[in-house]
């Protein structure tokens, strides 16, 4: 049944109380599938009847008589007409049913037996026609007042997101989706609208489009009433269809003549407002394509960077029309980011892209693929001194493009080759001043800085935007290691990665101690395992005589390098080689005045600047101590050696539960502390657990630990200093040990 019970009998209501004989008292009342009243109403304005013993209060199950009489009607399913001896009341009821034939609520009827002078059952029995009337009524309504929402929003998806949400509230069973059609009629499955929660599968309102298959989309119900369909048509042109579908666990439900009654009238009534937000977005869509076309135009004069251009092209179409595909196709491989593809001239029968090559001209057709249509488009880019590749798109066969569009497409194509001609006419005199400007700026950043990962990560960059290769990487070698590892890439996937030194690339530079360059002249890559290539360079990094690294630039592309660009490389390995053992000697000098030769924590003096530094500029933090339980007994017992070894598993095991911005150190003897920054007390707290059982469990010859634990807030801490932090953190270790050790204290 369709909408809410209440709001259906209030119209329901209206119809009943016309057609009640006048000036005869009665109550009408409304029960729910549970038998509990929803709803209650005087048959005569004003009446002054109120039976006594008569209870129907809103939401709660009538009692006596009215209550028989509902049971009843709920169990026959048909009318009943009462009127017991020990009351002088006539009661009366009619029940709502669904489809399947269960009650969905039971509309009655009290009114005093000696003022009624009709015959009761006769009446109810002529309430059906009235009960439709009502439904009637209650959907125009509900109708006009979606339509009336409808005209306040602008653009397409927000008109349908509003109508789909009100169906499916009303309809209050299953989902409601709006579905894009083709000017014949067909699904375009990529613009859906839907009420049903991404999380739940995009997957079944797709098999639910695919229902209608390649058939043009009529009202209809399908798969037992569990699928209704309307299609939103306005000026003969098709726009969306308004798709009910109930998913696969609602087993017992289905819709019925008023659900579908319903989504009738709201297709047809919402198509006008369906049809100004369908032509707002075309006129929205014009503004945004003459807009793009304008920046175009304004990117080549205003610079000559061929992948900013590409780029917006590419993007371009997509972003005005989802349902289009775009591919590049290009004579040469430019330096670009964007992915284009190669021209093919040795197919048997030439492709539409390889022919609007070839004629120079813009080619329009249809393509029989796997058994589906596709209209294809392929523009030449066009430049005054040649053509330079070809722009194609392609659509679904239920997409069409009108001349307009196609004209648009075309003027991105000559837009395209205009860009090409421009870079390739301005290309090497860049060259020549970046390579200047790049070697200056590369020995002046190097100089700089001592920090080996920003030194890295120059090199690399510096690398990639200088070749304008795929791949570029530093790769490190220790002496009497038989592998080069990589520092630093371009594609961070590769970093941590380990190469063999007999490859050949290697093999030749450890040999000659000079930088290489390789081009492979045959069909098939380079022999190389980290990444497939057809050119490469590599330039070694040379310390005191020995090679400790390679500089590593290659592609897949034949030929890519020049010999210009393998004398730069050989300057870039200079520079690099000498700040990275500069940068090297300075981290590990600093390693060493901040780290506990021991057990290779932090030293007490690093962990209270770094405290120090967190109360300045963190919101809370916490602190935990620990101490090793009865750590003299170890030393006693079996060694100081061995208490060393128990103190460097503790802090292994310390390391290896916390997060790499915590603080870890060597607080004294066999005291360790661990500071957390931005941890509060409850996640510290189980911290400090994890820490201790892992000792615990882990730690040979076996030995416990005491943890005293203290947080800090600047909401409740003003003015903390470092030594009040550990002073309650010691405090509570002291608590911690005092009361059997082996346990977490807070403070």
């Amino acid at each position: 049944m369709l909408g809410k019970l209440e709001t259906v009998f209030s119209y329901t209501a209206h119809f009943i109380l016309q057609s009640w004989p006048e000036k005869r008292p009665g109550i009408l009342f409304l029960t729910d599938s549970g038998g509990r009243v929803i709803n209650v109403m005087e048959m005569q304005v004003g009446q002054s009847w109120n039976p006594q013993g008569l209870d129907l209060m809103l939401h709660s199950v009538p009692c006596g008589h009215a209550w028989e009489l509902t049971q009843e009607a709920f169990s026959t399913r048909g009318i009943v007409v009462r009127a017991w001896e020990d009351d002088h009341n006539l009661f009366g009821a009619i029940p709502l049913l669904e489809n399947d034939g269960r009650v969905r609520a039971v509309i009655g009827i009290v009114t005093p037996e000696s003022e009624l002078d009709v015959d009761l059952l006769s009446y109810l029995r002529g309430l059906e026609p009235m009960i439709r009337m009502g439904y009637d009524a209650y959907i125009q309504h509900a109708t006009s007042q979606i339509v009336m929402d409808l005209n306040l929003h602008d653009t397409t998806r927000e008109l349908l997101i509003s109508l789909t949400k009100q169906i499916s509230d009303i309809i209050q069973k299953g989902y409601c989706s709006a579905v894009k059609l083709s000017e014949s009629g067909l699904c375009i499955p990529q613009e859906i609208v839907t009420t049903q929660q991404v999380d739940e599968g995009q997957g079944e309102i797709a098999q639910v489009v695919a229902r209608f298959g390649q058939a043009p989309v009529v009202p209809s119900i399908l798969e037992e009433n569990r699928i209704v369909s309307v299609p939103i048509i306005c000026k003969s042109k098709p726009l969306y269809a308004l798709i009910l579908h109930l998913p696969p666990d609602e087993i017992d439900c289905t819709y019925d003549e008023r659900d579908v009654a319903f989504l009738q009238e709201v297709g047809e009534k919402a198509s006008n407002a369906l049809w100004r937000a369908v032509l707002s977005d075309d006129l929205r869509r014009e503004a945004s394509k003459k807009d793009l076309l304008y920046q175009l135009m304004s990117k080549i004069q205003a610079s000559i960077d061929v992948n900013d251009v590409l780029h917006e092209i590419v993007t371009s179409i997509p972003s005005l029309y989802p349902q289009l595909s775009v591919e590049l196709f290009l004579t040469v491989e430019p330096n670009a980011t964007t992915p284009v593809k190669q021209l093919s001239f040795q197919e048997a029968e030439p492709s539409t892209s390889t022919r609007a090559y070839l004629e120079g001209r813009l080619i329009v057709e249809k393509v029989e693929e796997e058994g589906q249509s596709t209209t294809v488009i392929a523009a030449p880019l066009l430049g005054k001194q040649g053509i330079y590749g070809v722009l194609q798109v392609t659509s679904d066969q239920r997409v069409s493009l009108s001349q307009h569009e196609t004209d648009y497409i075309a003027i991105l194509a000559d837009t395209a080759g205009t860009a090409f001609e421009n870079a390739q006419l301005y290309q090497q005199s860049r060259n020549l001043i970046r390579e200047l400007r790049l070697i200056n700026e590369m020995a002046r950043q190097l100089n700089r800085s001592l920090d080996l990962k920003e030194i890295l990560d120059f090199v690399t960059t510096m690398m990639g935007a200088t070749f304008d290769a795929e791949f570029c990487a530093i790769l490190s070698k220790s002496p009497g290691e038989d592998r080069f590892h990589v520092l630093s890439s371009s594609l961070p996937e590769f970093n941590g990665m380990t190469v063999h030194t007999n490859e050949k690339p290697f093999q030749e530079i450890l040999q000659n101690k000079q930088a290489l360059l390789l081009a492979q002249p045959g069909a098939g890559p380079l022999p190389f395992s980290l990444l497939p290539c057809c050119s490469l360079m590599g330039v070694p990094l040379i310390v005191e005589g020995e090679i400790s690294g390679v500089l590593l630039v290659s592609d897949s592309r034949y030929h890519f390098f020049s010999f210009d660009d393998y004398k730069l490389l050989e300057i870039f390995g200079q520079h690099a080689s000498l700040a990275m053992t500069n940068a090297v000697l300075h981290n590990e000098m600093e390693r060493m005045v901040i780290t506990d030769n021991l057990t290779g924590l932090f030293t007490r003096r690093h962990l209270n600047e770094r405290v120090r530094a967190s109360l300045e500029k963190d919101g809370y933090g916490s602190l935990i101590l620990i101490d090793i339980d009865y750590f003299k007994n170890v030393n006693d017992t079996f060694g100081h050696q061995v208490g060393d070894e128990v103190l460097i598993q503790v802090s292994n095991l310390i390391r290896r539960s916390i997060r790499d911005s915590d603080i870890a150190a060597r607080w004294g003897g066999e005291e360790l502390a661990v500071y957390l920054p931005r941890v509060d007390k409850s996640t510290a707290h189980s911290v400090a657990e994890r820490i201790r059982h892992c000792v615990e469990q882990e730690t040979s010859p076996q030995v416990t630990i005491s943890c005293g634990l203290a947080k800090w807030s600047k909401e409740s801490d003003l003015d903390l200093s470092v030594e009040s932090l550990f002073y309650q953190a010691d405090i509570a270790l002291y608590e911690a040990k005092n009361s059997g050790r082996n346990q977490v204290v807070l403070a």
